[in-house]
């Protein structure tokens, strides 16, 4: 988060090129999660405006998916765990006129804890990111390596089989041969 308070807020495109899925599934998922109580964020137009917390629910949604979570129950745990009780950065303060300094400090701890949180949710996507690209490219060079093995097998019979044919091959001529020899007599 930028240190004026200010939200990143995505569109539905946004969202949609970010987790690799169509608008049209971004907007189910939305729906989905929304009647069962999640509540996103609306411009004056009630167009939906994503935020780095949303990302986290869809994030999380199409992980319980790929698990084979089924898909009412995937939004269900969502909605309980991403759903958010408040919808501001800031902490409503209490202010006396004697503690006008105690509320700027406060303000600004909150602030820091802010940063802190979002740098923090940043490194894990980063940390989850890169662990997912690990595992599809260990699973793509486990499957690479027995595509190969498969084609050395098919390489190998076919030249067995070659070598058959050729055998073969020699024999038919050969036989051909000594029938030409023996019609001479």
């Amino acid at each position: 988060m930028e240190s004026n308070g200010f939200k990143h807020v995505y569109s539905t495109y946004q969202i949609a090129d970010l987790l690799k899925i169509g608008r049209s599934t971004v907007n189910k998922y939305a729906r989905n999660l929304e009647d069962a109580g999640y509540v996103f964020t609306k411009d004056e137009k009630e167009r939906r405006a994503f935020t780095d917390h949303d990302i986290i629910a869809f994030r999380a949604l199409l992980e319980f998916l790929d698990r084979g979570v089924e898909y009412a129950s995937a939004i269900n745990a969502v909605v309980e765990r991403y759903k958010p009780y408040t919808r501001s950065d800031s902490l409503a303060v209490v202010a006396t006129p004697d503690s006008r300094p105690d509320v700027a400090m406060l303000n600004a701890k909150v602030d820091e804890l802010v940063q802190a949180v979002s740098l923090l949710s940043s490194k894990i996507d980063e940390i989850v990111d890169e662990r997912v690209r690990d595992q599809v490219a260990a699973a793509a060079s486990g499957i690479s390596d027995q595509v190969n093995q498969v084609l050395e097998e098919v390489r190998s019979e076919r030249i067995q089989t070659n070598e058959k044919l050729d055998v073969l091959a020699s024999r038919i001529e050969a036989h051909g041969k000594r029938k030409k020899f023996l019609g001479l007599f």
